[in-house]
């Protein structure tokens, strides 16, 4: 975690305790850009953070960005800020500076490699992935991967692009494809142009695990905020002459709500703190895991303890349960990652998971 930690929690609190309300969040749940808010929360410089001061950023680390995304989460902010983290850390790794505007990042099939030797973007919307905040980025990244599982850098901007909406997510998002787009050198393209570029020393498991731990960090800040509404709530709804929360059974309830939510901090802040990038993978499919656990338990239990109203739309309970579930599934769901961190384990020599809990903590 370095010097910035603090302070931009810190920021962040602040400036979504006063700008994102339920009502802005209804709002852009329904399909309403919230613009000025962008604008606010791009002075915080989520596309800066993870690149070094050297590229034209803030030199961050993964801890800061999982911090402030917690705290984005925790507000229910319906922005792009883990895409754009994510973005900004992409460019660096290929030496450009950070982009301005929001960005959208996803995962396709296409075979990037083929484009980026033919020097065009064809890509249908067949063969385009499903890419949330897409019509809403100033730019598009999309990652695949060679042969080797070398990932492989689509940049598009959004001119570049056509989008169709898709319905049934928790926010917006479209299917993406791209005609007859030039692709130019990454080093010397405007900010109007795309690019294609391979980016050497750096797998595509890994950057799926480096998105899947800003998931899991997000999950992790809203069970945060479910845990306060509960235990407020409980505190508040009065049967039998007492309040609810004094209740034997609802306290066991509250407490394992408090277990969750503290395992899927834990979780993500130890796999944001593995600077090794042969354990990275590991240590990240091991958080996903974790907090997408905890997500599921602590949804049930908040919905629970609330009763009737949590499923009402008056109530911002759903605001939050809502966005675990995606962001639970988003970027590989448990079953997947079990199998990526068995998959890790073995390709790090390890016999067991027990030799590599061992590994990873006797340093």
């Amino acid at each position: 975690m370095s010097e910035l930690s603090l302070p931009l929690a810190e920021a962040a609190d602040r400036l979504l305790s006063q700008r994102c309300d339920s009502r802005l969040v209804a709002a852009a749940d329904a399909g309403q850009w919230p613009q000025a808010l962008w604008q606010a929360v791009e002075e915080l410089g989520p596309g800066q953070l993870l690149a070094p001061e050297a590229e034209g950023g803030a030199g961050g680390d993964w801890l800061d960005a999982c911090a402030l995304l917690e705290r984005a989460a925790a507000r229910c902010a319906p922005l792009p800020i883990a895409q754009t983290l994510l973005a900004g850390w992409l460019r660096s790794r290929v030496g450009l500076a950070p982009a301005a505007g929001p960005a959208a990042v996803a995962f396709t099939t296409a075979p990037l490699e083929a484009l980026r030797a033919a020097g065009r973007a064809d890509l249908t919307e067949a063969d385009g992935p499903v890419v949330a905040w897409a019509e809403q980025a100033s730019h598009v990244a999309l990652l695949g991967a060679d042969d080797a599982g070398t990932a492989q850098l689509l940049w598009l901007p959004r001119a570049c692009v056509h989008v169709r909406a898709v319905a049934g997510s928790a926010w917006p998002a479209a299917r993406v494809g791209s005609a007859g787009i030039p692709l130019h050198a990454a080093a010397g393209a405007s900010p109007t142009q795309a690019w294609c570029i391979a980016l050497p020393g750096l797998s595509l498991a890994e950057v799926r695990a480096r998105a899947a731990l800003l998931s899991a960090a997000q999950i992790a800040g809203a069970l945060g905020r479910l845990l306060e509404m509960t235990v407020a709530y409980t505190g508040e709804r009065v049967q039998f002459g007492r309040s609810i929360g004094q209740f034997q059974g609802v306290q066991h309830q509250l407490a394992q709500l408090a277990e969750e939510a503290a395992a899927a901090r834990v979780a993500v802040q130890a796999a944001a703190a593995t600077e090794d990038p042969r354990r990275f993978v590991a240590a990240a499919a091991a958080a996903k895991v974790r907090v997408g656990e905890a997500a599921g338990l602590g949804t049930r239990i908040a919905h629970q303890l609330h009763g009737a109203i949590g499923v009402t739309a008056e109530h911002t309970l759903h605001l939050y349960t809502r966005r675990l579930r995606e962001w639970r599934d988003e970027h590989g769901s448990e079953t997947f990652w079990a199998r990526a961190l068995v998959q890790a384990i073995r390709q790090d020599g390890e016999r067991s998971a027990w030799q590599a809990v061992v590994a990873c903590t006797s340093r």
